[in-house]
């Protein structure tokens, strides 16, 4: 399509109240009450007395929309010329990201600090100041930046030092149990928004539960349904609850040992319960090491917390399509 085609197209009315408002969020109420009251578009009316709007009327009202949602007053800018309101969109939302990223540097602040006191009451064996810091800091930063900036590093670092036998096996227990209590309360403090309902475990030989957990309190923090089956689950018992229940994803944590054969057979079994049309999703340290399975069963493979969430939107915002 050419240039002087695309621009009549554009002028052109043809798009119902019902499409404009689909296409802009605005209700058909506010649309109209915005054009008697302020003029912000005059739509042409069909033969049968029907609104009709053009892409050009569209992209105003999108503007417009935006301009209000970032606390302009429509009055002030109902009037405003399509570069003016292009320009003052642009202008707010640049300011909207600067203080977006101020606001996270102070909250990944905020949460590396949070670490590094939680890592100085498990070393002195202090549980009721861990947990105490623990839930503080989940209320101040926010269960997003908790999950995936307190709680995802504070296992792993605790991890680290036990199998380098710098913490001992009660300080490693203490730090697991009262991280636990922490996630399962943010877990019951949240109930799932959608309709999707993700099945987490860990499968057998995988004692570690933690990661499992934390992946069921970040689904539940992105509005999902959750079936938390714990840890060392065999196969086809997390098979046989995804299809009973209808799932809508699998996600599985493997933690350790590595490469085991029974973790192994038990993908396997799972792929062969569940319906082909339901993917299912491994995380976890030792995640990589199965790659050939994962292969095999075409599973996806999640290296951390951040991208287990990008990949729940996904499937989300798919499924709305």
């Amino acid at each position: 399509m050419d240039l002087d085609k695309k621009s009549e197209l554009a002028t052109k009315p043809r798009h119902p109240i019902r499409v404009v408002a689909q296409r802009t969020g605005l209700s058909p109420d506010v649309l109209r009450a915005w054009e008697k009251r302020y003029g912000v578009v005059v739509p042409e009316r069909s033969e049968s007395g029907q609104r009709l709007y053009t892409d050009v009327d569209v992209e105003r009202l999108r503007l417009l929309k935006r301009a209000t949602e970032a606390g302009r007053p429509i009055g002030r800018v109902a009037r405003l010329e399509l570069e003016q309101l292009t320009s003052l969109v642009e202008e707010d939302e640049g300011a909207r990201r600067r203080a977006e990223r101020s606001r996270l540097t102070v909250l990944e602040g905020a949460a590396a600090a949070a670490v590094t006191s939680a890592l100085e009451s498990v070393r002195a064996m202090d549980g009721e100041r861990l947990e105490r810091d623990l839930l503080r800091s989940a209320v101040h930063v926010g269960r997003g930046v908790f999950l995936e900036q307190v709680a995802a590093p504070l296992m792993k670092q605790v991890g680290d030092e036990w199998h380098a036998g710098l913490l001992g096996v009660a300080q490693e227990h203490l730090a697991t149990a009262t991280l636990h209590r922490a996630v399962s309360w943010l877990l019951g403090a949240t109930s799932g928004r959608e309709r999707h309902l993700v099945v987490v475990a860990t499968p057998p030989g995988q004692r570690h539960e933690m990661g499992a957990l934390l992946c069921a309190a970040v689904a539940v923090d992105e509005g999902w349904r959750v079936m938390y089956l714990g840890s060392d689950v065999p196969g086809g018992e997390i098979g046989r609850a995804a299809e009973e229940v209808s799932a809508a994803l699998v996600a599985l944590s493997l933690l350790y040992p590595e490469a085991d054969e029974a973790a192994a057979r038990a993908l396997r079994e799972i792929r062969t319960m569940v319906d082909a049309r339901i993917p299912v999703v491994v995380g976890g340290a030792a995640a990589s090491s199965y790659g050939p399975v994962l292969r095999e069963i075409e599973a996806s493979h999640v290296p951390d917390l951040g991208q287990f969430r990008e990949y729940l939107r996904e499937r989300s915002e798919a499924a709305l399509v």
